[in-house]
């Protein structure tokens, strides 16, 4: 086997301007004298998994995801259960080209420079992170194991994901899912149990409920402020406003209050003592389960997964190793 290094990129072709991705390719691999570039693109049918298998069956050591979430997600999954995965070889890199971006956002990457996003892709220093482990058990009974980056949600917000138009989400982004929220009305509250860890289990009545690996989504919204993709710990929100004045309180919370108050330990402070479980609460844990009384929809890197009877989430610490 070569000891040189190899890139494959991977990448969504209605997403990305090939010509230009292939320079900012060559232009950072040819003057360092690897082997030639794998280019696998993906599809309908092949959606990154695929891609990835081949990648490393043709001695791929950098791997550079070219897409949104779904894509990433799909990809870090296939790598992760593969034997032939070796953190101290085979790394990856992310090219942001996809709805929310919410990983590369979390990561600090650039989401418009192109050329800068493909050299810190391939070239950036190791930075190990954690990923997430959802066991699902559907509505139907099957069972399936699915890996995460940024998080999983049971609720409202699944519902949204389910509801939204892809085409709609093709041609306008983020914003469809603003047509999927209306079709998702009415709000109905989910009463479910969660255990965390090893503690004694908790009923809340939400909205909706996030386990996440990151915190901050498009907008500059943090639902979960403490989270960070490597400290080993999954985090929890649990979102029940009941009335329209913990509406506003929840937006405030979820907005300057955590970009702005949170950065002084007397804002942070003040946030927590003034906190209204009922509307959001925030927990953390390596090990989350959640039974709801019903089944409901669940997503997962805002993939939805349909309806589910129950989950179990688990961090999975040092996961990966990404290139920054």
């Amino acid at each position: 086997m070569s000891t040189k290094k190899r890139a494959a990129v991977i990448y969504f072709p209605g997403r990305v301007d090939r010509k230009k991705l292939s320079a900012a390719v060559d232009m950072t691999v040819l003057p360092l004298g690897w082997e030639p570039t794998l280019w696998l693109p993906t599809s309908e049918d092949e959606t990154g998994g695929v891609q990835v298998l081949r990648a490393l069956a043709q001695g791929a050591t950098r791997l550079l995801i070219v897409g949104g979430d779904g894509t990433v997600r799909e990809c870090l999954e296939a790598l992760t259960k593969t034997e032939d995965y070796d953190t101290r070889r085979i790394t990856v890199g992310i090219v942001p080209a996809g709805t929310g971006n919410v990983l590369a956002r979390n990561l600090r990457l650039d989401l418009t420079d192109l050329r800068r996003s493909v050299i810190r892709g391939l070239t950036g220093n190791r930075h190990p992170i954690d990923l997430g482990l959802a066991r699902v058990i559907k509505d139907d009974g099957t069972r399936t194991e699915l890996i995460f980056s940024v998080m999983g949600g049971v609720g409202l917000d699944a519902k949204i994901f389910a509801k939204t138009d892809p085409r709609l989400k093709k041609a306008i982004g983020w914003f469809a899912y603003v047509e999927g929220g209306l079709r998702s009305l009415p709000t109905l509250f989910e009463n479910l149990k969660v255990q965390v860890d090893n503690r004694e289990p908790r009923h809340v009545k939400v909205v909706s409920l996030l386990i996440g690996n990151a915190g901050w989504l498009p907008g500059n919204l943090s639902l979960m402020p403490d989270a960070r993709l490597d400290d080993g710990r999954l985090d929890v929100a649990a979102i029940g406003p009941r009335r329209f004045w913990n509406w506003i309180g929840f937006w405030g919370r979820v907005t300057w209050g955590n970009q702005l108050l949170r950065l002084s330990r007397v804002g942070k402070q003040l946030l927590e003592a003034s906190a209204n479980v009922k509307t959001i609460e925030n927990l953390s844990g390596t090990k989350i389960r959640v039974t709801p009384d019903r089944p409901v929809h669940m997503q997962i890197d805002g993939d939805s997964i349909g309806m589910i009877r129950e989950v179990e989430f688990e961090v999975q610490p040092r996961a990966i190793v990404m290139r920054l």
